[in-house]
């Protein structure tokens, strides 16, 4: 059997969570939604008990291996996000700058460009703001989705390294450069 520490682990279901495994696609469902991922050939997924086990065939070769430990971690975190979601927060840095919310979906930002540019957010992931629309908060129970959009909005205004301003996860550090008269 593949020898994955974190792929023998079993994952623990809490109440009012179902795993369905089919042929290469894993649903977990709970009270928060329900999540589908598709998993490479030779990784296995059974419950019995309130429980998931993690199995791979002794036949996956070196670079299918790692996949054991991989399913394991995402089914893992398919039922913390089914039960209790994530959440993502984003702060802003700048005189003037602010983010602001729009009806269909979108985050956007106040001061930063000269003109409006929106971001879409994809369907699973909801956004709401601080009291000073300085920090906005992104919920999702898809943590894959979560991290990517919050990383695509960190890119569209990035945190200057000379000033300091722009976009930043909350609680980041920006290291910033001397300026070129600095001595």
């Amino acid at each position: 059997m593949a020898q994955s520490r974190i792929g023998k682990r079993p994952v623990d279901l809490p109440g009012g969570v179902t795993v369905t495994w089919n042929e290469g696609l894993l649903a977990v469902k709970g009270p928060k939604g329900e999540l589908q991922q598709r998993i490479p050939a030779g990784v296995t997924v059974t419950v019995e008990a309130k429980r998931a086990h993690v199995t791979a065939a002794d036949t996956l070769g070196r670079g299918q291996k790692p996949c054991h430990g991989l399913v394991r971690s995402l089914l893992a975190n398919m039922v913390r996000g089914v039960t209790e979601g994530y959440e993502k927060k984003l702060q802003i840095q700048g005189v003037g700058y602010s983010f602001r919310l729009a009806e269909d979906n979108a985050v956007g930002f106040k001061g930063v460009f000269s003109f409006d540019r929106p971001f879409r957010l994809p369907a699973t992931v909801k956004a709401e703001l601080s009291d000073k629309d300085t920090v906005l908060t992104l919920r999702s129970i898809d943590k894959v989705a979560l991290g990517r959009t919050a990383t695509d909005i960190r890119q569209l205004a990035p945190a200057d390294r000379y000033k300091g301003k722009g976009v930043r996860f909350f609680g980041e550090q920006i290291t910033l450069k001397a300026r070129k008269g600095a001595k």
